[in-house]
């Protein structure tokens, strides 16, 4: 059976949250009823030793040939790899992945392409979405941006200039950019998600003119943190990002939610704007328009479908509670839902006596067969890693 995507739902999910407000309680978790084993860990193709060092999670799609491509690590530490299989039992990489520009200081960084705000740009690229055009074989990175790391003297957070952010309260934004020879060189094209709040605060002025920044206090650390879910059998390609509201005053998170933007799949080997999710209804623009989160307590939020369970699911972690916790606590909660917009309440497995999960995780088809985004069985895989660690998998079946 087909299954029913959100742009075929669109007008009955969105007329129901207009007049029902569903909330999360009223929403089933599909997993909450099902008894889950996890396997062994073992190693993925996305390892140090490899001179790779992955910080998120990995992106993954499939070419028109049915061959496997991933993309690893970032720019400012190791190298990103571009990797290519069948499935993640024999990925390995293909070659280095070279960008046509540079990064780090905001004199020459991304071809002098200005942030949205007009704020020359900074720092490095972290690839969290790939996306193959189907008719012309061209490559899409969706990557992460932050102005307060590797920006090689120009870096700033919330409070000033700094050689690291402090409270990790620099600013974020997501950038797009394309390859023509299967992943070996890159050239940039433009930022296309940026918050509806501007990357700086009234505490220091980047560069901005008379721009006015976010007043001190609880504050908006822009779009970023994000992942991809593009649909195999609708027609749009769905970013899935976090917004962090942080307390300057008690240097800490105050909260961290889930967000969503699409735009159209095209044959082209052209990359449409994305257009935010905001109260119901896709129609406001992905740079400085107003969002909805879908999500709260979310941390890069990534999503599969399962056709056993006819339902889409959501893995994150969720922010610390305790002090032993850090900022976000590092174990994998996951939510299911039938539309991508109501989400139930979360479960979290353990293993060994503890809770299961990492900093970031990605659930994935069964060893990456098929369509990485879709489980089409009772077992499925999660790769999980921390900040520029090894990344590792284990086996789940339900």
């Amino acid at each position: 059976m087909k299954r029913i995507t959100l742009s075929t739902l669109c007008a009955l999910s969105f007329l129901a949250i207009s007049c029902s407000g569903k909330m999360a309680g009223d929403v089933p978790n599909l997993l909450a009823s099902e008894t889950v084993t996890i396997g062994e860990a073992y190693d993925s193709p996305f390892l140090n030793r490899f001179d790779v060092y992955q910080d998120g999670t990995v992106p993954m799609y499939r070419d028109a040939d049915d061959t496997l491509w991933a993309l690893s690590g970032h720019s400012h530490m190791g190298h990103i790899g571009v990797f290519r299989g069948t499935s993640l039992d024999d990925m390995k990489e293909a070659w280095p992945m070279t960008l046509n520009f540079k990064t780090g200081n905001a004199a020459e960084a991304f071809s002098g392409i200005c942030y949205p705000e007009g704020v020359r740009p900074r720092g490095s690229v972290w690839p969290f979405g790939l996306y193959i055009c189907p008719g012309t074989g061209r490559f899409f990175c969706f990557f992460h941006n932050e102005t307060g790391w590797n920006g090689q003297g120009s870096a700033y957070d919330a409070f000033g200039p700094c050689e690291t952010p402090a409270y990790d309260s620099d600013f974020r934004h997501i950038g797009l950019m394309h390859s023509d020879d299967r992943g070996k060189t890159w050239d940039f094209d433009r930022w296309i998600l940026t918050s509806e709040n501007v990357c700086f605060t009234d505490r220091y002025n980047p560069g901005a003119g008379s721009m006015v920044g976010q007043p001190s206090g609880i504050i908006d650390l822009g779009t970023g943190d994000f992942s991809t879910f593009i649909e195999e059998d609708g027609e749009w390609i769905y970013i899935i990002y976090n917004k962090i509201a942080l307390d300057m005053d008690k240097g800490r998170f105050h909260s961290v939610d889930s967000y969503m933007a699409r735009t159209r799949k095209r044959s082209d080997g052209v990359m449409g704007d994305f257009v935010k999710y905001y109260e119901g209804a896709f129609c406001e623009p992905g740079n400085f328009g107003r969002e909805t989160a879908i999500t709260h307590d979310t941390w890069h939020s990534r999503l599969a479908y399962s056709e056993k369970l006819g339902c889409y699911m959501m893995a994150s972690s969720p922010i610390g509670k305790t002090p032993e916790e850090g900022i976000i606590a590092d174990y994998m909660e996951v939510r299911t839902s039938q539309d991508m917009i109501n989400w139930s309440e979360p479960v979290s497995f353990e293993k060994d006596g503890k809770r299961f999960g990492n900093h970031y995780q990605a659930i994935i088809s069964y060893h990456g067969n098929g369509n990485p985004s879709v489980v089409t069985g009772n077992s499925f895989t999660v790769m999980e890693c921390h900040n520029g660690t090894d990344v590792r998998c284990h086996d789940f079946r339900f």
